[in-house]
């Protein structure tokens, strides 16, 4: 009967429900209402997006879904994580695959609060994709609560492969994010063993360290060679870090080498090979038949990485090696020996030695065997490039090995690129990848469609290695002739690090038809990649955002008018109309791509300008001053606008606590507002503060008091608002009472 009688008050009379007791409506209706109060809920969620819309959102779900398509729309462009996630849950039901893309967003925000909020709502979502999308997020996040809530689904759902998936991560990372993921790692493989899903003895680190080196090196060592052609100076440091301790195995020789082949890479490729003594050149020394052991890490952790205090498994996960799978390799042997020690000592060549080794330089260059000879090239062209590296280099770029033409190629290029001219064509069509790619970008210069048409077909090729290379290339084209090729390779491609290469460039050509394009892009395979394409749809419309408005060919009106309400692209314009609205990325000033090189520092400039005006200025303003009387302070003509004014120290949040999340706090009271209500100063901060329980009976104003509250809002006046969930008499002043009782 009171339930009765409380919902025909409700719908009688709206108008007159106090805005404190909304929530608490909100409640209500989710548990006694019906469809007859639809056009209520709708009104009170279109009217606030806070976190005070969360009652209702659990209202409108329940007893009118059918109102959702016209309010998620104003939800989901909320500031309050909480708000936000909890659309996209209600979104889900309606339209999963767009519930999906918002989800994404929310998890690839640049805001942590945002990226804790997804991971809560992650379990709605097929884990298979939350995991992918997880595990892209583990290499760059810093901060401990995101990684904590990753640790928590990951070790919810443990699989043998996510744990594998974490040891690629580990030496992939700065230094710093190392320990991090290592205890990851180590709960993964607790909750393995405890779930019953492999053996104990199977399941500890130990075994799967074991287990990664036999599965997952070779992919490992090829994925490296893909991030160091992309990688910020603390990554690469890192990853050359590893390469450094485990140059010693096979495999890792191998990548190595790979990595002097690869254009990208050969700043890597020089760094690990210059100066290095001939023995460790010299293949590991065989026993028995055996690969010789390579260094490992077992009992300490890697170069300039970690404190010495480390467990051993900790110290193994950051320095693991293969010796498993060595002997697979070292039975490879090559066609032709190689003579090691003569190609190192070509490696360590420098201008001091040239004069004594010129001649037997000069004469491997000219008849050496094809290995030797393109050592020999490339040390003639970074130590002595004259002209007669250029009548070698024409020589040797007949010959039929790989090594040679490349060698001979670069020279060219460098001394003589009109000899390379008449065989751009012929070069164009050669079988070797990173030949072709260095023919490509010489070519773009005299011959750009035939080069782009040569791009096109590496682009479709399977290794990845090639396609980040032919991606490097698109970079130093024109925008407006590889646009579309770059939007087509980002809607099929498998692989995050090229997929940012591609944002990059994206980002460095900023527009709304670009932003346009990525918005079409609404599903990819690799939840990895989705995770990329989210980021930067969100930074290209920050970037967009703030440019001056340019008239831009408009879009086909078709596919807008098939555009959903509730679309990422159309939440996205509602947010960005809304006052509290502030852009969330400024492009970073040494970041990669070839488009931000050229790129103008305008607030920079436009600042200098407005410098060396008012220098020019402050002496004319200076005499003037001097006849004007000083106006009292507070006396000013418009100190009828004082009360308009908010001081900025009030509504910040306090660093101790986050929004939304429980925590603990000490202070004085100030103000009794009721039996459930007071208003507490906490460091200089007004918290007002409501239980679900008459607390601020035994309380009086001025007695000091310890809460657990859950701050939720800032109002106004800068007073915190918060739901209380316990209180006590301050802990400082219990031993004075025991004192007073004795």
């Amino acid at each position: 009967e009171q339930a009765t009688a409380l919902l025909e008050t409700i719908r009688n009379n709206p108008e007159a429900i106090p805005d404190d007791v909304l929530p608490a409506v909100g409640a209500f209706l989710s548990r006694h209402g019906g469809i007859s109060d639809a056009g209520f809920l709708e009104k009170c969620l279109l009217k606030d997006n806070s976190n005070l819309a969360l009652p209702f959102i659990n209202a409108a779900e329940s007893i009118a879904p059918t109102i959702l398509p016209r309010v998620l729309p104003h939800l989901l462009a909320s500031n309050e994580p909480l708000v936000r996630s909890r659309s996209v849950s209600a979104l889900r039901k309606i339209d999963p695959d767009e519930a999906e893309r918002h989800f994404s967003d929310l998890l690839s925000s640049r805001n942590p609060e945002n990226r804790l909020a997804a991971i809560g709502i992650g379990f709605l979502f097929p884990f298979e994709r939350v995991k992918g999308y997880i595990l892209s997020m583990l290499p760059d996040e810093h901060d401990q609560e995101v990684l904590t809530a990753c640790q928590t689904v990951l070790a919810s759902n443990p699989e043998t492969d996510t744990a594998l998936s974490i040891l690629d991560c580990i030496d992939a990372v700065a230094p710093g994010q190392k320990p991090m993921l290592t205890l990851i790692f180590r709960t993964v493989c607790q909750a393995i063993a405890a779930t019953g899903l492999l053996p104990a003895e199977e399941a500890s680190p130990e075994a799967m360290i074991k287990l990664w080196k036999q599965q997952r090196l070779q992919s490992f060592l090829f994925d490296l060679e893909i991030q160091l052609s992309f990688a910020d100076e603390q990554k690469k440091a890192s990853i050359v870090g590893w390469i450094e301790k485990n140059r010693q195995h096979p495999k890792v020789q191998e990548l190595i080498e790979r990595l002097g082949k690869n254009p990208q890479t050969e700043d890597v490729f020089r760094q690990l090979t210059r100066r290095q003594p001939v023995a460790a050149a010299a293949p590991p020394a065989k026993t028995s038949g055996q690969p010789a052991e390579i260094q490992t890490a077992s009992t300490s952790a890697p170069q300039v990485v970690k404190p010495a205090a480390k467990s051993s498994t900790e110290g193994e996960t950051a320095g693991r090696t293969a010796d498993d799978a060595a002997g697979e390799t070292a039975e490879k042997a090559p066609a032709q020996p190689v003579d090691k020690d003569k190609q190192q000592k070509l490696r360590n060549m420098e201008i001091d030695d040239f004069g004594a080794n010129k001649a037997w330089i000069m004469k491997e260059a000219l008849t050496g065997e094809p290995v030797i000879r393109a050592e020999a090239l490339n040390a003639l062209l970074r130590i002595h490039p004259d002209g007669k590296s250029i009548d070698l280099a024409k020589e040797a770029i007949k010959c039929e090995s790989i090594e040679v033409r490349t060698a001979a190629f670069k020279i060219l290029e460098r001394l003589d690129p009109d000899a390379l001219k008449e065989k751009i064509s012929s070069l164009l069509q050669e079988t070797d990848p990173n030949l072709r790619i260095r023919a490509v970008r010489f070519g773009l210069k005299y011959k750009q469609n035939e080069s782009i048409e040569a791009l096109k077909r590496l682009l479709k090729s399977e290794e990845q290695a090639v396609r980040s290379n032919a991606i490097s290339c698109l970079a130093i084209c024109p925008f407006n002739v590889t646009f579309s090729l770059l939007m087509d390779q980002l809607d099929c491609e498998d692989h995050p690090v090229i997929a940012k290469q591609i944002a990059s460039i994206l980002l460095s050509n900023p527009s709304k038809a670009v932003l346009k394009a990525l918005d079409n892009i609404t599903k990819t395979a690799n939840p990895a990649v989705s995770m990329v394409i989210s980021q930067t749809r969100n930074d290209l419309f920050d970037l967009v955002a703030q440019m001056p408005e340019i008239s831009e060919p408009e879009t086909a009106p078709t596919s807008q008018e098939g555009e959903k309400p509730y679309s990422v692209s159309k939440v996205r314009e509602i947010a960005r109309r809304s006052k509290d609205w502030k852009p969330g990325y400024k492009p970073e000033s040494d970041g990669k791509g070839a488009g931000r090189e050229s790129s103008i520092n305008w607030p920079m400039l436009i600042s200098g300008s407005v410098l060396l005006i008012f220098l020019g200025l402050l002496p004319i303003m200076l005499l003037s001053d001097r006849g004007q009387p000083d106006v009292p302070v507070g006396k000013t003509q418009q100190e009828w606008r004082a009360g308009e004014r908010v001081n900025p120290t009030k509504v910040a949040i306090p660093d101790k606590f986050r929004m939304n999340r429980p925590c603990s706090l000490s202070g004085t009271i100030e103000k009794l507002v009721s039996d459930e209500s007071l208003v507490m100063i906490h460091e200089n901060q007004k918290i007002m503060i409501k239980f679900e329980f008459p607390a601020s009976k035994e309380y009086a104003v001025g007695d000091k008091i310890d809460v657990t509250i859950i701050p939720y809002r800032i109002n106004p006046h800068g007073i915190i608002l918060s739901r209380g969930q316990e209180i006590a008499a301050a802990k400082t002043e219990a031993p004075k009472e025991q004192g007073e009782k004795e």
